[in-house]
């Protein structure tokens, strides 16, 4: 009766086992990588793993030639089947230790889990390591059939634990570039929103029809209004369509808008306006004004700027607007003395995001610069643009 109890106890435990097992395994998620590869990296695995192998057997043979290399390992055939061999499971070995294992572990999901079947891959391929160096090819120089098994495991599991060392490393890598483009898509996601609620604060078809409908009603009685009216329509067109990822447009078009603003303030103020705007381009630039983009309303928002800071009455001291185009270089800047006393009201999208969305388009390739003391005010923008091979 006891020996009954206990064959039972032992056999329910088992199978317990066996079900924890099967239920860690999940022989379905695995058969889904399998036939989910990621291409790439498996073949920049393979090449540097070729490249690393080519070089260890190319300095061994340096070292002691090749026949003698030939002979350690039995024949030619073997040697170079060896080689194929292991640069084929180092590849597969470092694919599944980075890719089903470490980036999975570093992204901290459910790490028991994975290390559970880290270590069912580790006995599995430690296995096979002894099988093909002693059953199936060649032992390794130096090693043979009684070679010591207690040392070759030892050898084995701490040449395979320094392997998964490596992954980890790389996958905290991968995984680093990954989060910093997450992170950079997000940053797009947050200005392209703040973007759009700036531009949407107010119902873009109430607006076009009322400003037609004000130009209705004053171009006879006052042309000068109702041009105005027309160029504020336009400005505000230009500044709500939109205009794809970051509001990339055409350098020409926003020069065209900057001057439409120009025009509609110097309305504004009865052409008594204190506003000065030079336009350079040399030779060969001429390309760049309809090749070349930048994120919409960010010069504008700079000549608009001005407008809110700016002494617009000092007739020494105006609104300097100026723009420089070269094969490879745009340059702008807006310089003004500061008004005395309540500022102009903006409406404009800030600089705040003019700064992140030149950096999110170009990088180290530009410079975002604010100058100011006690009287003046300047904002530069300088864009570095790529010479055509």
């Amino acid at each position: 009766m006891i020996l009954k109890a206990l064959t039972k106890a032992v056999s329910g435990l088992h199978k317990k086992v066996y079900m924890n097992f099967l239920r860690n395994m999940k022989p379905n998620t695995w058969i889904l990588q399998l036939t989910q590869v990621e291409w790439k990296p498996l073949m920049i695995i393979l090449g540097l793993y070729s490249f690393w192998w080519l070089a260890v057997t190319a300095g061994l043979i340096s070292l002691q030639g090749l026949q003698v290399t030939i002979r350690q390992f039995g024949s030619e055939g073997q040697l170079y089947g060896g080689l194929v061999h292991s640069i084929l499971k180092g590849t597969l070995t470092y694919y599944i230790l980075i890719f089903w294992f470490a980036i999975p572990f570093v992204r901290k999901q459910n790490r028991r889990k994975i290390i559970f079947r880290y270590f069912i891959f580790l006995a599995f391929l430690t296995g096979y390591e002894y099988c093909w160096d002693f059953e199936i090819g060649t032992p390794p120089p130096g090693m043979n059939p009684g070679f010591p098994l207690g040392f070759y495991f030892l050898v084995s599991l701490t040449a395979d634990f320094l392997m998964a060392v490596i992954s980890i490393f790389v996958a905290t890598w991968i995984e680093s570039g990954d989060a910093l483009r997450r992170e950079s898509d997000l940053e797009k996601q947050k200005l392209n929103a703040e973007l759009s609620a700036i531009k949407y604060q107010i119902n873009p078809h109430f607006l076009f029809n009322s400003l037609s409908f004000i130009y209705t009603k004053t171009v006879k009685q006052n042309p000068e209004a109702a041009h105005a009216v027309h160029l504020l329509s336009e400005i505000m067109s230009y500044a709500l369509e939109e205009w794809g990822e970051l509001g990339r447009v055409p350098l020409a078009l926003e020069i065209a808008q900057i001057k439409k603003v120009i025009e509609m303030n110097r309305i504004r103020f009865n052409n008594k306006l204190n506003l000065q705007y030079t336009e350079y381009v040399e030779p060969g630039g001429g390309q760049v004004l309809t090749s070349a983009h930048i994120p919409t309303l960010a010069f504008i928002t700079l000549v608009e700027n001005a407008f809110k800071h700016a002494d617009l009455q000092d007739e020494k001291n105006g609104v300097l607007i100026q723009l420089q185009v070269t094969p490879s270089r745009i340059s702008f800047s807006v310089g003004n003395k500061k008004r005395k006393g309540a500022k102009e009201p903006s409406h404009g999208i800030g600089l705040s995001n003019v700064t992140q969305r030149l950096q999110l388009m170009f990088g180290s390739g530009h410079s975002f610069a604010i100058i100011e003391d006690d009287k003046n005010y300047l904002t530069e923008i300088q864009i570095e643009l790529i010479k055509p091979s």
